[in-house]
């Protein structure tokens, strides 16, 4: 395949990898720019075998451009489907899902919000009412400088107490690399991952799979894991992931 990726998107560690892994197999890519306000990529390749690594942004343009797989968003990419099937081994399967705009009761001093669909409209966190009713407002009186609207969906849960967070690449229904990327309250980049946690995101996979390559984020909350979210392969921060392995899978996956 030909890979168009984001320049400036992903930390610079793991984009160098990624970009090492291509160099490696000699593999062709192009590295386009995504400007703010500006809805057009400027790209050069007239192939259409194409995937994507980069932003929504980026992904719509591989939607209008017919590449494929090109980025790997499908109607799956929302907590509405997938909860369904993975239920209460969602650390969120308490969560109330209601609009953007609804005015809903403020039951703990502070809950936890993010959009239900994979769309980076804005940063999943925990908020506190007058943070909240403050962040709503803005984005509501400047719906021109966002892509969240009035019907946005979203998720409103109670905090929980995570101690790790790990991230699992699949494709094919087969975990391929994975990488911790918190501990405690610290940031911490590695692929030392728990074999527990290792067979918890396979058997959430051999549950249901949003798409034929996604990643999964798990946690560890009061000793057990539980699956945070699903994303697309296209456009998750790569932590410390082995890119060797992602490109050979995909590679294999898309002959």
């Amino acid at each position: 395949m030909f890979y168009i990726i984001q320049n400036n998107l992903f930390r610079e560690e793991g984009h160098q990898k990624l970009i090492n892994a291509l160099d490696k197999f000699k593999i062709d890519y192009e590295l386009v720019n995504v400007l703010p306000f500006v809805e057009d990529v400027e790209f050069k390749t007239k192939r259409k075998d194409v995937f994507v690594f980069g932003s929504l942004k980026l992904a719509r343009l591989s939607k209008n451009t017919n590449w494929f797989p090109g980025a790997l968003i499908t109607d799956n990419h929302d907590y509405n489907i997938y909860s369904k099937y993975y239920k209460d081994n969602l650390l969120n399967y308490d969560s109330r899902v209601v609009n953007f705009e609804d005015d809903f009761e403020w039951i703990f001093e502070e809950q936890f919000i993010r959009p239900c669909l994979d769309t980076k409209s804005f940063n999943g966190k925990i908020y506190d009412q007058n943070t909240w009713l403050e962040f709503k407002k803005r984005m509501l009186d400047n719906p021109n400088d966002t892509t969240i609207r009035k019907n946005t969906q979203i998720q409103v849960a109670k905090p929980k107490k995570i101690t790790q967070e790990v991230r699992f690449w699949i494709v094919d229904g087969k975990i391929i690399t994975q990488s911790t990327y918190r501990r405690g309250s610290f940031l911490v980049y590695d692929n030392i991952v728990d074999n527990d946690a290792i067979e918890f995101a396979q058997s959430m996979v051999n549950i249901f799979q949003i798409a034929k390559c996604f990643v999964i984020d798990v946690c560890l909350s009061n000793d057990v894991w539980k699956i945070v979210e699903c994303g697309s392969i296209s456009c998750a921060g790569f932590y410390d992931a082995d890119m060797q392995k992602i490109i050979i899978a995909l590679e294999d996956s898309y002959i």
